[in-house]
């Protein structure tokens, strides 16, 4: 390299030498400048006066020294002329390519670039991880739209996408054309590599496909990042990313490593699905409880339920099998919306112990509440009614919900009966036992009823 001409005067100095003072003095800490960084050796011959660090806005970052500034950056903000062929094929070929230059008028961060002459190109390849193209085609089968934005030149960016496997690669367009809404709006529809885009347009793109009625993520690991990760429904950084970003972000990546995502996704999925599963069964309770609870205050009538009994309920057919059904993996992709699903999950058997209950207070008005069969013979059908939700949210069985199903059910029943007094019932006679015997089926074609009326009525 030749030397580089510092002064008019005629002082000059290597191009090592200038870039090594450079990244001696520079602030900036992301990916590109930790490259240049390692690359030249830092050099403090030369004594700063002022930085200008790097903006995802301007493009370029700023050291200035006793009588002149050394300017690096994008090639389309620092040369300001047609690139040379060979860096337009370094574009294509997905390198990063970054123009240095040199300016002896005063640089400011607020004012446009003064004339800079043009000293060097520097180029550098972007090394892809060797799980980015079964990661990328993890979510693709998932149906997970995937698109790619960054500050970096777009056709570089859709090079270096294309070779990861990246789908819709080829769809790129540059964002410095980008003026209005409308035109925003169009290319999030059309586009998946978006290149040259600011923190703002990174965010208000994160805008435009939540308006689409999408659920986003972010991943994201600078200052430039910032605005898009608090915009998006998951925001997640890598460890070796920015402070900023760090703080910004719900989940940060420790080993930086962006295969750990499909691990992530799947945990997201388990946690959401088997939380809507045990729901359904919660729900039940607390559905029929304000049902009967309208009842008994139109009627002028005691709550039919005791705490004591609530909380058998809540111990064996809730809270058991749900505890242990919430460890399953569970990686079906999440759809619906979470509390309409689970009421439409626990209403038919609310309505189905509603439902048994008129029945019994109407066919012995006078002793429903005097008899101590008969309260113990609407006790069990609760519990029965509880027992179906379960088995309804455990389907399809397998061998740890058949265990959950079948000790559930078994430690119910033993428990009216052993802890009767307890429990303030009386041991099921013959007569009690042939008419639950009836009403089981009853129940059970009630909640059918109700589930199928409801699923008609959402369309599914």
């Amino acid at each position: 390299m030749e030397d580089v001409l510092l002064t008019k005067a005629g002082k000059a100095m290597p191009f090592d030498r200038l870039m090594g003072a450079f990244v001696y003095s520079a602030v900036d800490n992301n990916v590109t400048f930790r490259a240049i960084k390692d690359y030249f050796k830092a050099d403090s011959s030369l004594k700063s006066e002022e930085t200008v660090p790097f903006s995802s806005e301007r493009k370029w970052s700023a050291v200035k020294f006793d009588n002149f500034s050394v300017v690096a950056g994008a090639p389309e903000c620092i040369s300001g002329a047609e690139m040379p062929e060979q860096i337009i094929k370094a574009f294509k070929s997905g390198k990063r390519v970054i123009a240095v230059g040199i300016a002896y008028a005063p640089v400011s961060a607020q004012e446009p670039l003064p004339e800079v002459h043009l000293l060097a190109y520097i180029v550098i390849a972007d090394t892809i991880r060797k799980d980015a193209v079964k990661t990328l085609r993890y979510f693709q089968r998932e149906g997970v739209a995937l698109k790619l934005i960054s500050g970096d030149n777009s056709a570089a960016v859709s090079a270096l996408a294309s070779k990861a496997g990246f789908p819709g690669a080829e769809r790129y367009i540059d964002m410095s054309r980008i003026n209005d809404d409308a035109q925003m709006e169009e290319a999030a529809m059309e586009y998946s590599v978006f290149g040259r885009a600011t923190p703002q347009q990174k965010q208000k793109l994160i805008q435009v496909m939540q308006r689409q009625g999408r659920s986003v993520a972010m991943a994201g690991d600078g200052v430039n990042d910032l605005l898009a990760l608090r915009e998006a429904d998951c925001s997640i950084a890598v460890a070796e990313g920015s402070d900023a970003a760090r703080q910004v972000a719900q989940v940060v990546l420790l080993n930086s490593d962006f295969s750990a995502l499909p691990e992530v996704l799947k945990q997201g999925r388990r946690v959401v699905n088997n939380i809507t599963r045990a729901a359904g069964v919660f729900f039940v309770k607390t559905i029929y409880s304000v049902m009967l609870s309208l009842v008994c205050v139109l009627l002028n009538i005691p709550f039919p339920l005791m705490p004591i009994q609530i909380a058998l309920i809540d111990l064996i057919i809730e809270g058991y099998p749900a505890f242990f059904m919430s460890f399953e993996p569970d990686w079906r992709k999440v759809s619906g919306e979470f509390l309409k699903d689970v009421i439409y999950r626990a209403l038919p058997n609310a309505i189905s112990i509603l439902v048994c209950f008129l029945v019994l207070l109407i066919s012995s008005w006078n002793t429903f509440y005097v008899e101590d069969q008969l309260r113990t013979l609407f006790y069990m059908v609760v519990g029965t009614v509880g027992i179906q939700a379960v088995f309804k949210a455990a389907w399809p069985l397998n061998k740890l919900r058949t265990f959950l199903c079948v000790t559930m059910t078994a430690g119910f029943y033993a428990a009216v009966i052993l802890f009767h007094s307890l429990l303030h019932t009386a041991v099921p006679s013959a007569n009690t036992m042939l008419i639950f015997a009836l009403m089981v089926p009853l129940s059970f074609l009630i909640e059918r009823s109700a589930d199928a009326v409801l699923r008609k009525r959402a369309g599914t």
